[in-house]
């Protein structure tokens, strides 16, 4: 909508933090903070089904892939909290495990059978599109 009348600059600036505060609630954010996968195992051996979720989602989550990766990433370093916040998955060691799924009671899940792999400790990372060029790329901490 085009105003009638040339708008002042404070007019202006309230239309534009208008727009910018619009803009940010109907833009995806980061999920790092909410995606945390549990294994509905301790352990598996190749090829043993293995299964990956969280409850409590109301919908799906768009513009998330989800990733098995070791939970120590060979010359990366964690941040502070153990964690790992990078720009896209790193190029060995992250198995893309694909995009998750919501069931019924509102669960996000992945399933899936590990293939043959250094023997350690895996966890989930997740690759989230949001409005960095390139997205976001996190694993939490073990």
């Amino acid at each position: 909508m085009v105003p009638a009348y040339p708008l002042t600059r404070t007019e202006q600036l309230a239309f534009l933090a208008f727009v910018v505060l619009g803009a940010a609630l109907i833009t995806p954010a980061s999920a790092n903070a909410a995606l945390s996968f549990r294994f509905n195992r301790a352990s598996a051996l190749p090829g043993t089904p293995v299964t990956a979720s969280q409850p409590g989602w109301p919908t799906a989550a768009r513009g998330v892939i989800v990733y098995l990766v070791p939970t120590r990433l060979t010359a990366i370093q964690p941040d502070p909290a153990g964690g790992y916040i990078l720009r896209k998955p790193p190029e060995r060691g992250a198995i893309r495990l694909g995009r998750p799924r919501l069931t019924a009671n509102h669960t996000l899940t992945t399933s899936f059978r590990p293939p043959h792999l250094p023997a350690g400790n895996y966890t989930t990372a997740f690759w989230c599109r949001t409005r960095r060029i390139g997205g976001d790329f996190f694993a939490g901490a073990p």
